[in-house]
């Protein structure tokens, strides 16, 4: 029998069973947690309890990772196959206007840099408090600096960072450690962030009062609500189905990212790590597949809306399956310093968030608050749940911040780099943790820079303090608002950002 099929298999009747808990058990429905994250729970304690003991098949927790190390390149490939070009009509001046003054742009740029101070300090924090806790348990300092991986990227990137230093930098288990860091992240993400969202409503911190609509809760539509598609065939089934093309692309991008890679891998000293980063040549494969597709005018059979749906289907699997990597029996001397380390980064994380969130400089900070919070502890779709919690409509700018904040998140390539050269060894770790502390002065004057730090708009004790208008007016009160939104607005912004992952 082949293993990863019934790996695969497994990992499937876990979202099964999620799915069942989510649509029967309140707790689950009130605190949103997503059936990805209650099936690896599930799937951990299946892991830990009984193939330890019990032989399925060969199932080990080697097949879970190595479906998370495939599915998230896979991910990044569809991210890369989602997109062109857009027609559009040409906008009036006051359109332009108006876009100008409350475009997300500003918005995603303050929340990019908050991103990326996240993105040095917890790796300093990691690398400290390992070195002091992790010397009673043999743990190693640097295990310390793969906390960024798995708190500000996700499971994907954790898997695969934590592979890299461990296959090529020489840390044993490293995959491993960096996938335990990922899991207390996305248990945070929810733990932290549904109460604090629940008593941002209650303090009328949120900007618009709403309910959450009873299918969001439940998870799921039933016939009555089943309204919206899930993209448009784009061959005929008598000779392909297109769900059959969608995935013969996306395997051409796979092939071309094996070759990029293994040619990049002939890079002195560099790349053997670059190499690693599959999933950053499976999006470069991606676009050039999608450009040639463009020349010979067939683009087309790409579409926009169901590729974006893969996206969605391949992370549900990529966080269930990361849960199921894990093996408590390989990591357990080292698990107090793990939590040690995740609780102390999970609460430096919403402290960060929750100072420079607030003084971001407008009238929904407290939304931009939830929707950081939650992708720097998880991935960009545990901060959009944590978002429609007090915005279930999408209709603040913050949905389309989180989706275009990830062009400021390139800003923190200076932090990967001191990151790589002390997991290569050609810096010691005290010269990693001082360039990474100069970083964070640096996102802080790029923070002022950009005018994004200003006045707080919002105290978790006091309320609503002013509107983030630029005459920063005293209020003692900002009462919420709504703004009636289109369907076909909603399901828009929902397919832009269900493209998105981190």
């Amino acid at each position: 029998m082949y293993s990863i099929v019934i790996a695969f298999g497994l990992a499937s009747l876990m979202l099964c069973l999620g799915m069942a808990l989510r649509g029967k058990l309140r707790f689950f429905q009130k605190t949103l947690m997503p059936v990805s994250v209650i099936g690896g729970v599930l799937g951990f304690l299946l892991v830990n309890l009984l193939l330890v003991n019990v032989n399925i098949g060969g199932v080990s927790v080697t097949d879970f990772s190595s479906i998370v190390d495939v599915f998230f390149v896979f991910s990044f490939i569809s991210i890369g196959l989602t997109g062109g070009k857009k027609k559009s009509r040409a906008k009036t001046e006051e359109e332009k206007k108006a876009k100008k003054a409350n475009g997300p742009v500003k918005g995603a740029m303050g929340m990019g840099l908050i991103w990326c101070i996240l993105y040095a300090i917890t790796p300093i924090l990691g690398i400290l408090i390992v070195s002091v806790v992790g010397k009673a348990f043999g743990m190693n300092a640097m295990y310390g600096i793969l906390i960024p991986f798995a708190f500000c990227q996700g499971p994907g990137q954790a898997s695969t960072y934590g592979k890299l230093f461990e296959n090529t930098y020489g840390f044993a288990n490293a995959e491993m450690v960096s996938l335990s860091f990922a899991i207390f992240g996305f248990l945070a993400a929810f733990l932290i962030g549904v109460p604090l969202a629940k008593y941002g409503l209650k303090k009328g911190l949120a900007r618009n009062k709403n309910k959450i609509n009873e299918a969001v809760e439940r998870g799921y539509f039933i016939p009555e609500e089943q309204r919206e598609t899930i993209g448009k065939s784009t061959t005929h089934s008598a000779n392909i189905e297109s769900i059959a093309a969608h995935f013969a692309i996306m395997g051409v991008c796979y092939l071309l990212a094996l070759v990029l890679a293994k040619g990049i891998s002939y890079l002195p000293v560099l790349g053997s790590t670059f190499s690693a980063m599959l999933f950053f040549w499976g999006m470069i494969a991606a676009y050039i597949v999608k450009a040639v597709m463009g020349k010979l005018k067939i683009d087309y059979l790409i579409n926009n809306a169901f590729q974006s749906r893969l996206t969605g289907f391949l992370s549900d699997y990529l966080v269930v399956c990361a849960f199921m990597a894990i093996q408590l029996s390989v990591i357990g001397n080292w698990i107090v310093p793990i939590l040690i380390v995740s609780v102390i980064c999970a609460f430096v994380t919403f402290i960060v968030c929750l100072f420079f969130s607030a003084r971001l400089g407008s009238d929904h900070d407290f939304e931009r608050l939830l929707g950081l919070y939650g992708t720097s502890t998880g991935t960009t779709p545990s901060g959009i749940s944590l978002l429609r919690m007090v915005d279930p409509k999408l209709q603040t700018n913050t949905g389309a911040e989180l989706g275009m904040m990830n062009m400021a998140m390139l800003l923190s390539t200076p932090t990967m780099i001191f990151i790589t050269f002390a997991g290569l060894k050609s810096i010691s770790l005290t010269v990693a943790c001082a360039g990474m502390f100069a970083t964070i002065l640096l996102y802080l004057v790029l923070l002022k820079v950009f005018r994004v730090w200003k006045k707080p708009t919002f105290s978790l004790i006091k309320g609503r303090i002013h509107d983030g208008s630029e005459e920063d007016e005293e209020i003692p009160f900002l009462k919420g608002f709504l703004n009636e939104a289109s369907a076909d607005q909603t399901v828009e912004m929902e397919k832009m950002l269900s493209g998105n992952y981190k």
